[in-house]
C-alpha cells in the first residue's frame, strides 16, 4: 500500500465485528508505534494493550461514565443531530465492541522537556500505530474522551500508575462499517 492510499483511505471505525485480532497483528502495530520519531530519541511513549474480554469490561465500566458525562457537551455541539450524539455515546461507552483497546500513556520518569513535547511524540507513535492497522484491514478509532471526561485518571490508576499522563485512547478490530470521508476544511495552510 502507497503512504498517500493509507492517509487518505484511513477512516475512524466505530463499530468492529467481533472477530478477534491475531498475535502478530497486534505486535505488528504496536511495535509500529514505537517505530515514530520523538524529541530527542526519548521514546516517551508507553502503550497497553487490552484484549481480555474481562478487562475490555473493566475500561468500559469506567467508560460508560465518560459517556454519560459527555452527553451535554454532545448535545450542544450536535443541537440538529440527536443520533449522532446517541451513536457517539454508544461507541464511547462500548468501545464499539472492538477486541482491541490500546491505551497510550508518557513514559515520564525523569525526562526535562515539557509535557506539550511529549505529546507530540506519543501522538507520532499512536499515528503509525493507526496507519500500520489500515494497512492490515484492520479498523481504528483515536479516542479523547477518557481526557475530556476525567476518567484518564481511574484508567492510568489501574493500568499504568507509574506512568506519565494518558494521551489517548485507541480501539482497533475488523470494521462493523465504513465510514464515509468528513468533509475538510479549508484555509488550513497557506505557502509563503
Amino acid at each position: 500500500m502507497e503512504v498517500k492510499d493509507a492517509i487518505y483511505g484511513r477512516r475512524s471505525v466505530r463499530k468492529y465485528k467481533p472477530q478477534p485480532l491475531d498475535q502478530q497483528d497486534i505486535l505488528d502495530i504496536l511495535e509500529a508505534g514505537i517505530m515514530a520519531p520523538s524529541a530527542v530519541n526519548y521514546q516517551p511513549w508507553y502503550f497497553v494493550a487490552v484484549r481480555s474480554p474481562e478487562t475490555l469490561k473493566e475500561i468500559k465500566d469506567i467508560m460508560q461514565q465518560a459517556a454519560a458525562t459527555l452527553d451535554p457537551i454532545l448535545k450542544e455541539r450536535f443541537p440538529r443531530h440527536p443520533q449522532v450524539v446517541k451513536d457517539t455515546k454508544r461507541f464511547v461507552g462500548l468501545l464499539g465492541d472492538a477486541p482491541l483497546c490500546v491505551m497510550a500513556f508518557i513514559n515520564k520518569p525523569d525526562y526535562k522537556k515539557a509535557d506539550s513535547t511529549l505529546i507530540q511524540s506519543v501522538s507520532a507513535a499512536i499515528e503509525n500505530m493507526l496507519l500500520m492497522a489500515f494497512d492490515k484491514g484492520i479498523g481504528s478509532c483515536w479516542l479523547t474522551a477518557p481526557l475530556e471526561t476525567g476518567m484518564d485518571q481511574p484508567l492510568k490508576e489501574r493500568f499504568a500508575p507509574e506512568k506519565g499522563d494518558m494521551v489517548a485512547m485507541l480501539t482497533f478490530g475488523y470494521p462493523d462499517q465504513e465510514p464515509a470521508m468528513p468533509r475538510r476544511k479549508t484555509g488550513r495552510y497557506e505557502i509563503i
